[in-house]
């Protein structure tokens, strides 16, 4: 059995249902694991906000992975440069770009940008805007989005949102455009942006740094393409029940899906047996 000493596991399609909640006993798992000294860490496309109920509810202290590893906090309740243990962000000149190709281009896509735990819109009455709102439970700020990219202000991320036909044409405009930024599709519906700096793989490495420990002892559990990278990097990568085929065939194991609480299952399977 491998020795596993930190777990990262994606959120949303992993350690939450459909209905974007823990389950009893998922939680109750999550805490048997934190109970033998293993750091169960949380990494995700979200912002630090998106993720503190989920955090508290856990009652876990290991650092956080936001951003898809753009931001890594020591301690999500504080933002503080103390508290701030990695940062990548895109620079003016691509932000500027991407939102000039989309709102000329694309002008029904919605635009959403982040900035530390600042979520920055033009329009919050949009209606996928409105959706991913209910989903994390945060407000953005409405804000003059093109002033504060001018201002040289820090982006962690840029998330686009829209059908998945202009979703996929605006992703592969952006591919053209020679960017310095990652883009992926977290859904069809979802086009998240960062810095080539970041990723969860990224996000990984510096927290073994930080926690002083091996690639061969560490767990990664997700659902989807921009978890599979760090589902082959980890000693043990677990593809959740509910995620594309691509995913499982890259995984060590496929546990059962995020209704059927695959994740008690895996912790179980490699860590509480």
């Amino acid at each position: 059995m491998v020795n596993i000493k930190v777990i990262f596991s994606d959120i949303d399609g992993t350690l939450l249902n459909s209905n974007h909640q823990i389950t009893n006993c998922t939680k109750e798992a999550v805490n048997k694991v934190v109970q033998k000294e293993i750091e169960f860490i949380l990494i995700s496309a979200r912002m630090p906000s998106g993720i503190k109920a989920i955090y508290n509810d856990l009652k876990i202290q290991s650092p956080l992975i936001c951003y898809n590893g753009a931001l890594i906090l020591n301690n999500p309740e504080v933002i503080g440069n103390n508290k701030i243990l990695y940062s990548a962000t895109i620079s003016k000149i691509d932000a500027n770009k991407i939102y000039e190709i989309t709102k000329e281009k694309f002008p029904n896509v919605s635009f959403n940008l982040f900035s530390y735990d600042q979520w920055l819109v033009e329009n919050k009455e949009d209606k996928w805007t409105k959706q991913e709102s209910d989903i994390i439970q945060v407000q953005p700020m409405v804000v003059n989005v093109k002033k504060h990219i001018a201002q040289d202000e820090a982006v962690h991320k840029i998330l686009c949102m829209g059908e998945p036909r202009l979703i996929s044409e605006l992703k592969s405009e952006l591919n053209d455009s020679l960017l310095n930024v990652c883009c992926y599709r977290s859904k069809d519906t979802y086009l998240e942006i960062t810095s080539n700096d970041a990723s969860k793989v990224l996000g990984i490495k510096a927290l073994e740094a930080y926690f002083a420990v091996k690639p061969g002892e560490v767990m990664a559990i997700g659902d989807n393409f921009n978890d599979m990278a760090m589902i082959e990097y980890a000693s043990i990568g677990v593809a959740m029940g509910n995620a594309p085929q691509q995913v499982k065939d890259a995984s060590d194991f496929v546990t059962k899906s995020n209704d059927q609480d695959g994740m008690k299952l895996a912790l179980e399977t490699f860590i509480l047996s």
